[in-house]
């Protein structure tokens, strides 16, 4: 059981008495589909063996997300050189503008998503905690007991919680004319247009969107368990702070050899697995991952990232994903390739890591084993062993 399925234990109203703990995990498993590459298919792909601690939310834009937890450390900066003076695009999209930085409370670490139409950060606020990481299994039993006590009516302390994110897109890929019921102001001498409102579990959503460069849109988008924390004044401290930083190659712990024809990359994750997806799990320690689609979803109009807020699998995709053994349960075991469900999978070869292709059974075993034999596996504990994005997806 993920605890992100036990809908709002800490922090929303006791359901009715006659809904048990599984009637509850039954709806959340309906209405809550972050992190669901961990469930690709009739089976888990990305089966985590923790819980992932969460509280169901609304996206700003649609669907719905989840936040709580504990304090986080920043990434190392993937940036080394001094600044650019401006904004860069370089043609090929897997690198990094922007790197870690401070605004007031917030706190935005180094970019570990990339897209062919943005980069995506984690974002944190002192006072508030932010969980990105898998639950530990008292950390679980905490929040059931919680949860029992509020079906019998006893006080349950509320921890101030956010969850918060940066996405940075290229110029003509974000399209604020679909902001609907959004408020137009100026915010550090830019364009900006900021929404929210009131969300599911007593979280209260909240984005900022700025014009940072010529038709390149910056998007803050938050959910908190306090109505004025952050407050809109909060909000747009972090415009000042958003700066260009030369651009950083995204590099992944592997290379492929094979790709089926037709398929191109789109998203990555480093150090996370990719999409908000991995920014839900940024602190769980995964290695990488890589989504590839046919047809390509479009590069411009969009007002979410790909899949949105739920982690829904990107139409016509498959997924790869590298992370610890620890961090999943669907495995081998050994070198040996298993495939079922949608899936195949292996282990490497001190049967440290899990090696992964998702495809909800677009492709055949067949394929995605060709996939899996022709990836080959960096050193996962040295960066500077890993492959630069252009050349790992090439």
């Amino acid at each position: 059981m993920r605890l992100h399925e036990v809908v709002d234990l800490a922090t929303s109203d006791a359901p009715p008495a006659q809904n048990t703990i599984d009637d509850i995990v039954g709806k959340g498993r309906k209405a809550q589909r972050r992190r669901r590459a961990g469930f690709a298919g009739a089976g888990a792909a990305l089966a985590v063996v923790a819980v992932s601690a969460a509280a169901t939310i609304p996206s700003l834009f649609g669907g719905t997300g989840d936040s709580a937890g504990l304090p986080v450390a920043a990434a190392p900066s993937t940036v080394t050189s001094a600044a650019p003076a401006a904004w860069e695009f370089p043609a090929d999209p897997f690198q990094f503008t922007f790197s870690a930085f401070d605004a007031g409370r917030w706190h935005v670490a180094d970019p570990v998503v990339a897209s062919t139409s943005y980069q995506i950060a984690s974002v944190y606020l002192d006072g508030r905690t932010s969980n990105d990481r898998a639950a530990t299994e008292e950390e679980v039993a905490e929040m059931e007991e919680n949860f029992k006590k509020k079906l019998k009516g006893e006080a349950v302390p509320e921890e101030p919680t956010i969850y918060a994110y940066l996405v940075l897109y290229r110029p003509g890929a974000f399209d604020p004319a679909k902001l609907a019921g959004a408020t137009r102001l100026t915010v550090d001498g830019k364009q900006a247009y900021q929404v929210g409102g009131p969300g599911n579990g007593g979280m209260t959503r909240r984005a900022l969107a700025w014009s940072y460069d010529a038709d390149a849109w910056a998007v803050l988008e938050t959910h908190s368990n306090a109505e004025e924390d952050p407050s809109d004044a909060e909000l747009q401290k972090i415009v000042a702070g958003l700066k260009p930083s030369k651009a950083a190659p995204a590099t992944l712990p592997f290379t492929l050899d094979y790709v089926p024809a037709g398929y191109k990359p789109v998203e990555l994750g480093s150090h996370a697995i990719s999409g908000l997806n991995g920014i839900a799990g940024a602190r769980d320690g995964d290695y990488g991952g890589a989504i590839f689609a046919n047809p390509a979803p479009a590069t411009t109009g969009l007002v979410e990232p790909y899949g949105g807020v739920d982690g829904e699998t990107i139409p016509s995709s498959f997924q790869i994903f590298v992370v610890p053994s620890a961090n999943s349960n669907q495995t081998t075991g050994n070198t040996t390739i298993k495939c079922g469900n949608g899936f195949c999978t292996h282990r490497s070869e001190d049967g440290k890591t899990s090696i992964q292709v998702a495809s909800d059974g677009r492709l055949s075993d067949a394929e995605m084993t060709k996939i899996l034999k022709g990836l080959k596996l960096k050193n996962v504990k040295d960066d500077s062993t890993w492959a630069n994005a252009a050349d790992a997806l090439k």
